[in-house]
């Protein structure tokens, strides 16, 4: 057999008196890549040599991976997805990979990962995975590490380094659906009287009539806000405030407030608001340009700061919300169902599921559905009653 070129092979003894064979491999790079063969006859590796060629000809050849998972992982997140995703989708991301992937199945070779063995992980994070205390990792958890490992393996097959992605069909436990928390109109009404006088009164106040997530909230600018008292005001929803954790997770546990794009392309937006609203809204800017200057403070263009002019700690924003339930004896749930109670609102006002959508920055009008089916039924069932008196 002659000597090698691209897709040719040759069967020789080497030095030592063995039988050698070696193929060149194609490669993207144009770079020269051989693999050897040894046996104890000529035909031997004449065999393994020609098996080889076979598949190279027919387009089936598949050279197995070397690289680890973990090292994979790495590369992926700082090639391919540190760039498409949000700061804090990269750190949880760092997490599950430093965290729970290293020093269980990152040691194996992405040739070598089956759907058993990632089917097997899982499992023993849903009942083992937290990192403090004991227990396991939520539905949740499982399902966003399920997705950043699946988009890895992707690119993996891409790249062929691999010739499927084995966490095709793996099983990803089901999140319950969490109870929706939401006031009612009594408790609404309750809060809002006990808003008066409350430095952050008008944060809670703007959360109830607009539906922002509490990032949007503590993000949002003076230069975003238009308010025409004769005519129509609005917000633009245009960044969010995060806290992020440093980006060396296995090294810092430190944290630090950032101001990150809003969580998907559909949650830039307007939101129109009541004229009542814009009023307060107004009023609140004087007074806050008032309090900047008595206590010696830059002017600040976050329209919610803390006592000394900065941007709100959402850690704190949460703490002061809880007591001032607790204080004003309003049952307690959390931030977020401000935007809940918001959304239930406006479709007991008449609100259009698909306007509401748009309000929300929610993807499409069937997430808004979904989400909040418990109203939409309620409005079903009432709007089926007036029929009643067509029976009559």
């Amino acid at each position: 057999m002659a000597k090698n070129g691209n897709n040719e092979g040759s069967v020789y003894k080497d030095k030592k008196g063995r039988w050698r064979g070696v193929v060149t491999l194609p490669t993207v790079d144009k770079k020269v890549k051989k693999k050897y063969f040894y046996g104890k006859t000529r035909k031997e590796v004449s065999d393994k040599v020609n098996n080889v060629l076979n598949q190279l000809r027919n387009n089936t050849y598949y050279e197995p991976c070397k690289t680890t998972l973990f090292d994979w992982l790495n590369i992926w997140l700082e090639t391919y997805s540190k760039q498409e995703v949000r700061p804090t989708t990269y750190i949880n991301y760092e997490t599950y990979i430093h965290r729970h992937i290293k020093d269980t199945i990152g040691g194996f070779k992405l040739c070598d990962i089956s759907t058993l063995i990632i089917q097997q992980f899982y499992n023993d994070k849903l009942k083992n995975g937290k990192l403090i205390g004991t227990g396991g990792l939520s539905p949740k958890t499982i399902r966003n590490l399920h997705n950043m490992l699946h988009k890895a393996l992707n690119q993996a097959v891409y790249l062929d380094m691999i010739q499927k992605n084995p966490a095709d069909f793996v099983v990803i436990p089901k999140a319950p659906k969490k109870e929706m928390l939401y006031f009612t109109v009594e408790e609404q009404k309750k809060l809002q009287e006990a808003l008066k006088g409350e430095r952050l009164g008008m944060a809670i106040l703007l959360d109830l009539y607009t539906g922002m997530r509490e990032g949007e909230l503590l993000g949002l600018t003076w230069q975003n806000v238009f308010i025409d008292l004769n005519g129509q005001s609005y917000i633009k929803v245009t960044q969010t405030i995060n806290r992020l954790s440093c980006p060396r997770i296995i090294r810092d546990n430190k944290t630090a407030i950032t101001v990150n794009e809003p969580k998907t392309p559909h949650s830039k937006r307007i939101i129109p608001l009541l004229p009542d609203i814009a009023k307060k809204l107004d009023e609140y800017r004087v007074e806050q340009q008032k309090y900047f200057k008595e206590n010696g403070f830059p002017p600040s263009d976050f329209v919610f700061t803390s006592t000394k002019g900065t941007v709100i700690d959402p850690r704190n924003f949460q703490s002061y919300f809880k007591h001032l339930l607790i204080r004003n004896g309003i049952r307690v749930i959390n931030l977020h169902g401000l935007r809940h109670t918001f959304a239930t609102r406006a479709l007991e006002s008449g609100m259009s599921p698909k306007t509401l959508s748009k309000i929300l920055g929610h993807a499409n009008v069937g997430f808004t559905l979904d989400t909040y089916a418990h109203v939409t039924d309620d409005l079903k069932a009432n709007a089926i009653s007036q029929m009643q008196t067509f029976l009559e």
